[in-house]
C-alpha cells in the first residue's frame, strides 16, 4: 500500500516539476529570444513619393507583422500563432454594403420629390383682423419709447457731470496707488522666484540626488547602445530656403555623426530647398535589454530616495 502512495507522489512530483520546467523555459524564451525587425523608407521630396515598410517577427515567427505605406495607402498584416489579422479584411465588407446604401438613398430621394410635387401648390391666406389695429398700437407705443430714451440720456449726462467733478489730486493719488501696487507685485514675484531658485539649487546639488542622476544616465546609455540597429544605411540630402537653417541643422547632425557617420551619407544643399533620400535599418531587440537597467534602477538606494523626494518636492 505504501509503495502505491509513494508511486502516486512520485508521479505528481514529476508532473509538477515538468510544469515548473515548462514555465521557466517559456519565461526564458520570452526574455532571451530576440525580436528581429527591418525598417526601410524613401522619399523624393513629395508626399506621393513617400514609401516605408516595417517588418518584424518574434518567438520563431509565432508572432510576426508587417506594415507598408505606399501611394497614400497603409496596408498591415499581423500574425500570432494560428490567428491572422490584416487591413484588407474590413474593405470587402464595406464594399458590398455601399451599393445597397446608394439604392435606398436614391429611392428615398425619389419618394420625397414626388411628395413635394403634390404639396407644392399655392395656398390662399385669409387676411387677419388684428393687422388693421397694429398701426394704432405702434402709434401709442411711440410716446412711451421717446420718454424712456429721454430719461436714459438725462442719466448719462448726469453721470458724466459727476465724473467731471472728480478733483485732479484724487486722480494723481489713484495713479500713484496703481504704481505702488504694480511695483509691490513685481517685488513679490522676484522674491518668490529667488526662493524657488534656491530651493531647486539645493535639490539638484544634493549628493544623493546627483548619484541617482548619474546612475540613471549610465543605465540609459547602456540601453541605447544595446538598442542600436545592427545594420544601418542611409543616403539623405536636405536644404532650406534660408542657408542659415541648413547650417544649423548640419551642426546638430555633426553631434551624432561620429557614431553614425560610417553608416549614413548626409549631404547639405545650401542653394535649394530639398529633402530626399532613403534609410534602411535592421536589428534585434531582447526583453532582457530593458529588464536589466530597470532592475538596477529599482534596487538602487539613491534612486529610491530621490524618487521619494521628487514626489514630495514642491516649488
Amino acid at each position: 500500500m505504501l509503495h502505491i502512495i509513494f508511486l502516486i507522489l512520485k508521479i505528481l512530483g514529476l508532473v509538477l516539476l515538468a510544469a515548473v520546467g515548462i514555465i521557466i523555459l517559456l519565461l526564458a524564451a520570452f526574455i532571451l529570444l530576440p525580436a528581429r525587425y527591418t525598417a526601410a523608407a524613401s522619399w523624393d521630396g513629395t508626399m506621393d513619393s513617400l514609401r516605408w515598410r516595417v517588418k518584424f517577427h518574434w518567438l520563431i515567427h509565432l508572432i510576426s507583422g508587417e506594415a507598408v505605406y505606399e501611394n497614400g495607402r497603409l496596408i498591415w498584416r499581423f500574425r500570432t500563432a494560428w490567428k491572422h489579422f490584416d487591413s484588407t479584411s474590413g474593405y470587402k465588407k464595406t464594399s458590398s454594403a455601399a451599393p445597397e446604401r446608394i439604392r435606398t438613398s436614391a429611392e428615398k430621394t425619389a419618394g420625397s420629390t414626388e411628395d413635394l410635387k403634390d404639396t407644392d401648390r399655392p395656398v390662399k391666406q385669409k387676411p387677419e383682423a388684428g393687422k388693421e389695429q397694429e398701426p394704432e398700437a405702434g402709434e401709442k407705443q411711440k410716446p412711451e419709447a421717446e420718454k424712456e430714451q429721454k430719461a436714459k440720456t438725462q442719466k448719462t449726462v448726469s453721470d458724466k457731470k459727476k465724473e467731471k467733478k472728480i478733483s485732479f489730486s484724487e486722480k494723481i493719488s489713484a495713479y500713484w496707488d496703481k504704481i505702488k501696487y504694480t511695483f509691490k507685485k513685481l517685488y513679490d514675484n522676484i522674491k518668490a522666484l529667488a526662493k524657488k531658485k534656491e530651493k531647486l539649487r539645493r535639490f539638484l546639488t544634493n549628493e544623493i540626488h546627483k548619484n541617482a542622476f548619474l546612475k540613471a544616465v549610465k543605465e540609459l546609455k547602456r540601453l541605447l547602445h544595446r538598442l542600436c540597429p545592427e545594420k544601418l544605411e542611409g543616403d539623405i540630402e536636405f536644404g532650406f530656403e534660408d542657408p542659415a537653417y541648413t547650417g544649423y541643422l548640419l551642426a546638430g547632425i555633426s553631434l551624432i555623426y561620429p557614431m553614425a557617420g560610417e553608416f549614413l551619407n548626409i549631404r547639405a544643399d545650401f542653394e535649394n530647398k530639398v529633402l530626399k533620400g532613403s534609410v534602411l535599418a535592421a536589428g534585434k531587440l531582447r526583453l532582457l535589454y530593458i529588464l536589466i537597467p530597470a532592475w538596477n534602477l529599482f534596487f538602487d538606494r539613491n534612486v529610491k530616495i530621490t524618487y521619494r523626494h521628487i514626489k514630495k518636492f514642491k516649488l
